[in-house]
């Protein structure tokens, strides 16, 4: 990021260094935005926060692609949308009747998310400055350049691929507003246009005075970095390729609308275990709302800003979310004591503290204003209660308030209100629910297992005969934990607090798996003592004694 930073300012000064630097995303709303898409928009805003830091003036611009046309229904929508394919995002109707449109559908919960992560963009709703005529100059004089531009694309097409259009612009019919259409003559001077849709037949209008289409996607994306004009953008690899769709940009860019090109980043796909990569019409794709459900903000930012760009992210949310926050709990405290590695601590505060860059206001000649995206700041927990500690106590005690408040007050040794340690507490409520399968969830025995009782050994007995005779003068979880792991070194003729060799600690395994099976019938669970003092002691002797 520090490097994409030191390229984006050097272009911007190239240009004459007036005004801020604007680092641009895109995103279409065809359908749930997902994680994937978040990192085109984490990638520029990370840099942002660079230059903001820096004291450049800078602002983050999200060009939101609601006038590209629908191309197919995502999983869960109703097959009857399907007479909507073909048209203007921002026309079609919302497949569940709450919104104004399928774009402002998908796009509100991504407004939500990147409040939550602290990004600021100004979104440019392409539809809205379409229609107000923002773009007009620049599609006449891509349609003026058509021959250049054909020139230029059929050049980046030398290993192949289909023929384009000889037209960059396409038509959204007047009368259906499908763009099943094709262009049959254009006139520069009067600029009138022609077209005929296959459902409506023949019929034109003139493009300097009215709008009813837009630029092809290779065209349109250079348009707008000579439209704000743009100094840094990010895009996946499979457009930062030199012969794709940035390649041929750069050269539209220049020669058709007499623009310099940004720095362009290219970044590694994100991914799910099993999906290699996340598509905005597959119905198993996490969208940033699934992870702020389990994540805190400043985590998942940390996990894109960890990363070079070009890596590829892999999320997981199952048991690796406890690792992952295992991992972030130790970086914050070596950053607190000054012992993180030098990119790490970087990293780490780049993900809690992101430098907000200025946003303009709304473009004049906009109908529709862009729109600032902003929020209160990322939310963080009081107390970082360990993820591993605080699972376990929402497992066993089934979430009750008060059982998992007493036992996490035992744990801190102060007096503790949940309100503490939210949001962390809320999240693993939430990960335990969606992303935990019911066969691995703990179920405390109602009643003892007499016939399991019935087989112990003498030593198993005296085991369980030391436990509940001293676990009710356990005052909190420490001595609890010292009880269980100490009665196997005592058992055999050792202190409690004797040094543990191999023989004591495969006798520890063996005394725990019998406690697990007399307590929740498996041969693991929770973390032992949480589940003791969870359970409490009348509960567990109940259990133990039969």
């Amino acid at each position: 990021m520090t490097r994409a930073a030191d390229d984006a300012l050097a272009e911007h000064r190239r240009r004459g260094g007036d005004g801020a630097l604007v680092c641009a995303s895109g995103i279409s709303p065809s359908g749930p935005i997902h994680l994937g898409n978040l990192r085109e928009l984490l990638t520029p805003h990370l840099v942002a926060a660079e230059l903001a830091s820096r004291g450049v003036p800078v602002e983050h611009v999200l060009f939101l692609d609601d006038h590209d046309r629908l191309r197919r229904l995502p999983a869960g929508v109703p097959a009857s949308f399907g007479a909507q394919v073909g048209r203007p995002l921002a026309e079609v109707p919302d497949p569940y009747g709450e919104l104004p449109s399928w774009a402002a559908r998908f796009a509100a919960p991504l407004r939500v998310a990147l409040a939550e992560l602290g990004i600021r963009v100004r979104v440019v709703s392409q539809s809205a400055r379409y229609a107000a005529g923002h773009h007009t100059d620049a599609v006449l004089a891509a349609m003026a350049a058509r021959h250049r531009i054909a020139a230029i694309l059929a050049a980046a097409r030398s290993g192949g691929g289909e023929p384009a259009s000889a037209w960059p612009y396409r038509v959204y019919c007047r009368r259906c507003g499908h763009d099943d259409t094709r262009i049959t003559g254009y006139r520069e001077e009067s600029t009138a246009l022609r077209y005929v849709c296959v459902q409506c037949g023949p019929d034109g209008f003139r493009l300097a005075e009215t709008n009813h289409g837009k630029l092809a996607w290779k065209v349109d994306w250079p348009m707008r970095w000579a439209g704000e004009p743009v100094a840094f953008e990010s895009a996946g690899a499979d457009h930062a390729a030199p012969s794709s769709s940035f390649g041929v940009g750069r050269r539209i860019c220049a020669e058709v609308f007499g623009a310099r090109p940004p720095v362009l980043l290219g970044y590694g796909f994100v991914g799910t275990r099993g999906v290699a990569k996340l598509s905005s019409s597959g119905a198993a794709a996490p969208t940033p709302a699934d992870a702020l459900a389990i994540l805190e903000p400043a985590m998942l930012r940390w996990l894109y800003a960890r990363r070079r760009p070009q890596q590829a992210i892999t999320i997981d949310f199952g048991t690796e979310v406890t690792r992952l926050y295992d991992e972030w709990d130790r970086l914050a405290a070596q950053v607190a004591d000054g012992t993180a590695a030098p990119a790490r601590g970087v990293a780490y505060r780049r993900a809690v503290a992101p430098n907000l860059p200025a946003c303009r206001p709304a473009a004049p000649e906009s109908t529709a204003p862009d729109r600032l995206v902003t929020g209160p700041g990322l939310v963080a927990p009081q107390r970082a209660v360990p993820w591993r500690l605080l699972t376990s106590v929402l497992d066993v005690t089934a979430g009750d308030p008060a059982s998992t408040e007493r036992i996490l007050g035992q744990v801190e040794g102060v007096a503790l209100r949940l309100a503490d340690v939210e949001p962390r507490r809320t999240l693993a409520a939430a990960w335990l629910a969606r992303h935990v399968p019911p066969e691995r969830r703990t179920r405390v025995r109602a009643e003892p297992d007499d016939a399991l009782l019935a087989t112990l050994t003498g030593t198993q007995r005296d085991g369980l005969a030391l436990l509940v005779e001293e676990l009710p003068g356990c005052p909190d979880l420490a001595a609890v934990t010292a009880l269980v792991y100490g009665i196997p070194k005592r058992l055999d003729g050792a202190p409690a607090d004797a040094p543990a060799d191999e023989a004591v600690r495969a006798a520890q395994r063996s005394y725990f798996t019998l406690l697990y099976r007399l307590l929740v019938g498996a041969d693991t669970g929770p973390r032992l003592p949480t589940l003791l003092v969870a359970l409490g002691p009348d509960r567990v002797r109940h259990l133990l004694t039969g």
